[in-house]
């Protein structure tokens, strides 16, 4: 299994040129940010597939706060050629676990659970729709990701599930199946008899039956 990160790591970039480089290379459109506004940002392979997700926070002019749980460093460094601009690590924060419940019902992918940064996901269908700005100019896996929007419907969706029947609800990540028996998806996090899954598109409709480790469930809302 994933394991899942506890802290999320803080630095301030400082410099023009930083957040135009940052710019260029993510999904967000730091550079529309105004101080004191946020974004989230993914920064993806050539194939439109999660290498990194950060919240950026508006500062000041020439400065953003970003928070990450992954290589989101390695991944600055590796676009840099000629930008100059300034890294100051802030203290880590916690993650806050403690609405698991709330998160899992308003469909909002976690990083170790909906997805991994590893360049195997598509952001589009764990429900990170939001993290893509438009209209903001090109971006490496930008002409992926236009043309899965354009055709309206990636091949899964995140999905949010509801227990039928059953005592405790199972171990993550765990296969889901459809009526007949096929494997439909998996299942990426769960809290008392609810859960997120990622789908296949044939089976994101509401009310539709689906089996986990012999439990019936429900497939209670599915991601815009």
């Amino acid at each position: 299994m994933y394991s899942k990160p506890t802290m999320k790591q803080r630095i301030l970039l400082r410099g023009r040129s930083g957040l135009e480089l940052l710019h260029r290379i993510s999904s967000a459109d730091i550079l529309g940010l105004s101080p004191g506004n946020k974004s989230i940002g993914l920064i993806l392979n050539p194939q439109g597939k999660i290498l990194s997700c950060f919240e950026a926070i508006r500062t000041k002019d020439d400065e953003l706060e970003v928070r990450f749980e992954d290589d989101f460093l390695f991944h600055l460094e590796h676009y840099t050629f000629a930008e100059r601009y300034q890294i100051e690590r802030m203290p880590e924060v916690a993650l806050d676990e403690t609405q698991e419940l709330e998160r899992i019902r308003a469909l909002i992918p976690k990083e170790g659970s909906e997805f991994k940064p590893d360049g195997t996901t598509n952001p589009l269908e764990v429900n990170l729709r939001s993290a893509i700005a438009d209209q903001k100019g090109c971006y490496p896996g930008q002409e992926v990701i236009e043309k899965i929007i354009s055709l309206g419907s990636p091949a899964r969706r995140l999905c949010l599930l509801r227990k039928v029947n059953g005592s405790e609800d199972p171990e993550v990540p765990a296969p889901v199946r459809g009526t007949d028996g096929s494997e439909v998806g998996t299942l990426t996090s769960v809290r008392k008899g609810e859960g997120l899954a990622i789908l296949k598109r044939t089976h994101c409709r509401s009310n539709q039956i689906i089996f986990i480790e012999n439990q019936e469930w429900l497939v209670e809302k599915v991601a815009e």
